[in-house]
């Protein structure tokens, strides 16, 4: 197995497209947020060899010294907003909010469309973090979206079969009138 080159450049294959040069701290960041698969083929500059991505040696995680091995993890893309006035409405937390509490007492569609904007990770909060970024929702919040569409569930239903259970003599003694008036006219 070679040594691994700290500071060479690499070429990175991707179907009928090349992309290079860039370091190996451009290869973990393409890794980490998707940009790039294992199967996808890498060579150093100055190699005519092209390896998958997983079997060069600079990725591996089963080194020797764990000090200089990365932990290699891949990420959803979102995107970072400095100023709450560019974040789209769907994304801002008063609008979720009140998607997930106007949809939980009269409208379920509102209350799924605020749920798929908490669960994608896609609302934002006034707030800053320590590097200037608008904070999102902690992902504590996904459990509290999903007891409000479970117990919205079972609410529905049960109006649902309340209304079922109330309305059913009156609908049957409709149609039997119906019923009635047709075969009179029939007559």
């Amino acid at each position: 197995m070679p040594t691994p080159v700290l500071e060479a450049n690499y070429y990175i294959s991707k179907g009928q497209k090349t992309v290079g040069p860039c370091s190996l701290d451009d290869l973990h960041g393409y890794i980490a947020y998707g940009s790039v698969r294992d199967s996808d083929l890498v060579r150093r500059e100055g190699a005519t060899d092209w390896t998958p991505l997983h079997q060069l040696a600079e990725l591996q995680l089963d080194g020797a010294n764990p000090a200089t091995s990365r932990n290699i993890t891949t990420r959803r893309r979102t995107a970072r907003y400095r100023d709450y006035q560019r974040v789209p409405q769907s994304q801002r937390s008063g609008r979720v909010l009140s998607r997930l509490l106007l949809g939980f007492l009269f409208f379920p569609p509102a209350l799924w469309r605020g749920a798929s904007a908490v669960y994608q990770g896609l609302v934002y909060s006034p707030q800053k973090d320590d590097k200037g970024y608008l904070k999102h929702w902690p992902r504590w919040c996904d459990p509290l979206v999903t007891a409000m569409l479970v117990i919205n569930s079972f609410i529905w239903v049960g109006l649902v079969w309340l209304a079922w259970r109330e309305t059913a003599p009156f609908m049957r003694e409709v149609f039997s009138s119906l019923a009635e008036g047709m075969d009179g006219l029939i007559k």
